[in-house]
């Protein structure tokens, strides 16, 4: 439910219509998280290239667990519903990502995406809690400190993103929880991090 209602679509400013356009060609909808954006237009045009830089650095499987980490850590059901859709259409089941979603340290996956799941969690949950040994194991585990900064910059970008489609009221676009029923039954009634 929206706290402010979008601006209606045939009026938005010529910078949003563009981005509009490109969500019904590529999805056949507009998604809730563009039309947040309605009454500060000229602020996608720098959202997007600066998500774009931080993603270009990322591997695609990295970038959403980063993305889902850090989206379960603050609550973000629309993120993580949306960045879950984006692992399934990318290999996962939707049980996968739901296993991630309860307990990523018991769904299957590397040493590796577990330390960079943690860090993106203790960044989202509490960043003054990092310390160098979230590093460590992360250099251990073979980054590179340009990867870790990508990984950071990751999790920093989705709390503030999110944040704000929280604020704005922008709840999961129905085609996409047509699209992920499974997802969208296991997150419809999130409360927080299960325990």
């Amino acid at each position: 439910m929206w706290f402010i209602e979008p601006v209606e679509d045939e009026n938005v400013d010529p910078i949003l219509l563009e981005v509009y356009k490109q969500d019904l060609e590529k999805d056949g909808y507009i998604w809730n998280t563009n039309r947040a954006w309605s009454h500060r237009p000229e602020m996608i045009s720098l959202w997007q290239p600066l998500l774009k830089s931080v993603r270009s650095h990322l591997r695609l499987r990295t970038y959403e667990l980063v993305t889902i980490a850090a989206a379960r850590a603050i609550g973000c059901v629309y993120c993580m519903l949306a960045h879950g859709a984006v692992l399934r259409k990318n290999g996962f089941s939707a049980q996968q990502v739901i296993d991630i979603l309860v307990d990523y340290h018991h769904a299957g996956l590397s040493q590796e995406e577990v330390h960079m799941m943690d860090y993106a969690t203790r960044i989202s949950s509490d960043s003054n809690v990092i310390n160098q040994e979230d590093v460590d194991f992360l250099l251990k585990d073979g980054l590179t400190k340009q990867q870790i900064t990508d990984v950071a910059l990751a999790a920093v970008l989705r709390n503030f993103i999110s944040r704000f489609f929280s604020a704005m009221g922008a709840d999961s676009d129905p085609e996409l929880i047509a699209k992920e029923p499974e997802l969208w039954t296991f997150l419809k009634d999130w409360t927080g991090i299960p325990s």
